[in-house]
């Protein structure tokens, strides 16, 4: 099949909130089959949604991990079918197609260019779902998998550049508590939403500190960065709140953030009558395999970077992930877009990176 083709298919499935996952799955799954992997799939146990994991040869050096979800469609489009390809000049157009359908696309036709039934060295392909909101198929897979690669490409949208390091993420809800009373007699009530304003006015301090302590000058902004996402409470004018929720989201640029923020968050919450929850802890990715980077660097005529996102390479701990994918970055913007000349060019850098490691 050629590479418009692909990128075509791939395209057609609805796979915001992983809606189509078991399509697009099997979909990958006879396409690789008829190359010489072999497959198998791996199921959460909650959701049922599947991973896939496609394997050729002995002994692989190399992995491509893709999660194969997409944003929902929202309201940026208008111009064009977001759920087809449409080639508009330099533009590739399609729901996902930044992220990251394009670069899992370029990582089928780049396979498609070899006979993988006698490989000298294996390599792993994994494919993942709800890496958009919860990471869940990553986490189920590592659960399961164990035999991964050392080194591993992510096909993110990185406009060709190889990214070496990201943000963590931390994600936080804090309840805070107080008693309800009508306004009439507010000394009778104890103010939650009073209250949260008062813990926010320290959690700013706090950051504030964070960010003067700690820099690393390899991301755009060269610190840990914070949003306050949701702040939620009361029930009318007329009552003196009794909850008051806030949902904290920082970007991390090291380990010890992270630990240092829950740590910080916790004793703040308690002194304002407060309980946390963390819904997501996930620690910085940084890759030091000097070779593996170099290589990737000659073959894209493209220095190393750093971006604030949160991929599933996060969650690899043990292996040198690099993100490398096509671009511009147009992830979740209006008409999502790639251009013609970096798919193309991603599929001839994947082609020669297969080349000369398995064969």
């Amino acid at each position: 099949m050629d590479k418009y083709g692909i990128l075509k298919d791939l395209i057609q499935f609805n796979t915001a909130f992983d809606a189509q996952n078991k399509s697009i799955m099997e979909y990958c799954d006879a396409y690789l089959t008829k190359l010489g992997f072999k497959t198998n799939y791996v199921i959460d146990n909650d959701t049922h949604k599947l991973c896939l994991v496609a394997v050729a040869g002995t002994d692989a050096p190399l992995g491509f991990v893709c999660h194969t979800d997409t944003v929902v469609l929202g309201n940026n489009w208008k111009d064009y079918d977001a759920m087809d390809l449409t080639i508009d000049g330099d533009k590739l157009v399609g729901l996902g197609i930044s992220d990251m359908k394009g670069g899992m696309a370029a990582v089928l036709s780049a396979v498609g260019n070899f006979d993988w039934k006698l490989p000298k060295k294996g390599l792993k392909l994994y494919f993942t779902f709800d890496e958009e909101n919860n990471f869940t198929g990553i986490k189920t897979l590592l659960a399961k998998e164990k035999d991964i690669p050392q080194n591993i490409i992510i096909p993110t949208p990185t406009s060709l550049y190889p990214v070496v390091a990201t943000k963590g993420l931390l994600k936080m809800c804090v309840l805070i508590t107080g008693k309800e009373a009508h306004s009439s007699n507010p000394t009778k009530g104890s103010n939650a939403i009073e209250h949260c304003v008062s813990f926010l006015s320290e959690v700013y301090s706090f950051n504030n500190r964070l960010k003067i302590d700690d820099k690393n000058n390899a991301f755009e902004l060269p610190y840990t960065t914070f949003n306050l996402g949701k702040i939620q409470g009361g029930v009318s004018m007329n009552r003196v709140p009794s909850e008051c929720s806030v949902y904290l989201e920082y970007r991390t640029i090291k380990n010890e953030h992270n630990r240092q923020i829950i740590e910080k968050i916790n004793e703040l919450a308690e002194k304002y009558n407060g309980y946390v929850t963390i819904i997501d802890d996930v620690q910085p990715m940084s890759t030091f395999a000097e070779n593996f980077i170099t290589r990737l660097e000659d073959l894209t005529g493209n220095k190393r970077s750093s971006v604030a996102i949160v991929s599933d390479g996060n969650y690899l701990k043990d292996q040198s992930v690099v993100l490398l994918g096509p671009g511009p970055i147009t992830s979740g913007e209006r008409n999502e877009f790639i251009s013609k000349f970096s798919y193309e060019t991603l599929i001839e850098l994947y082609t020669k990176l297969l080349k000369e490691t398995c064969f």
